[in-house]
């Protein structure tokens, strides 16, 4: 086992290396090419997905920071389409989209809340939800006033409270904001 374990080591490992770098370096113009491939994509994606989120935290309408960051160029001459009225999921969006921004900025621990940290949260607190739909279920009527009173509470904290309290209420803040973007879902139990 030793031995069989050495020679892999010592033999095949440098000349699988070798080889792999001989490959690279003979198509590394195809393998340069791929990346750049993979990277365009993935900043092409955060691009849209950071104007939408700065369209909608602007208070501008969902659909049309949509169109804008999907679509920069329009054709000349083309009509430009109305725009609509933002739904409740947009603004459900938007909120959990501030709730995961706030808490990558706010560690869990026991300091107490800065003025900073603080204007995060009522911020937050603050943030339109829209309107229900007409007809909505029982379900996601009840998931919503879960997530009114939710955001209440998040609104209530004071200079004296912890980041970990705050923590405590975004993360349950945005598990209710979670339900109510499921409507078929039953609404998240109340924790304490």
């Amino acid at each position: 086992m030793w031995s069989w374990l050495q020679f892999v080591v010592s033999t095949v490992l440098p000349v699988a290396g070798r080889e792999l770098l001989h490959w690279l370096y003979e198509w590394q113009v195809l393998v340069a090419g791929i990346l750049a491939i993979l990277a365009a994509r993935i900043w092409g994606r955060s691009v849209v997905r950071a104007a939408r989120y700065a369209a909608l935290s602007a208070g501008a309408e969902p659909a049309v920071a949509q169109r804008s960051a999907a679509a920069a160029v329009v054709p000349f001459g083309s009509a430009k389409p109305k725009a609509r009225k933002p739904e409740m999921q947009d603004h459900v969006f938007a909120l959990r989209e501030q709730i995961r921004l706030t808490l990558g900025r706010m560690p869990c621990t026991d300091d107490v809340l800065s003025a900073e940290r603080l204007a995060l949260c009522r911020k937050i607190a603050g943030m339109k939800l829209g309107e229900l739909p007409k007809g909505a279920p029982k379900t996601m009527v009840q998931s919503y006033e879960v997530l009114r009173s939710g955001l209440s509470a998040l609104g209530a904290l004071r200079e004296t409270d912890t980041c970990r309290r705050a923590w405590e209420a975004l993360v349950r803040v945005n598990s209710d904001a979670r339900e109510l973007e499921k409507p078929e879902a039953a609404p998240a139990a109340r924790r304490a």
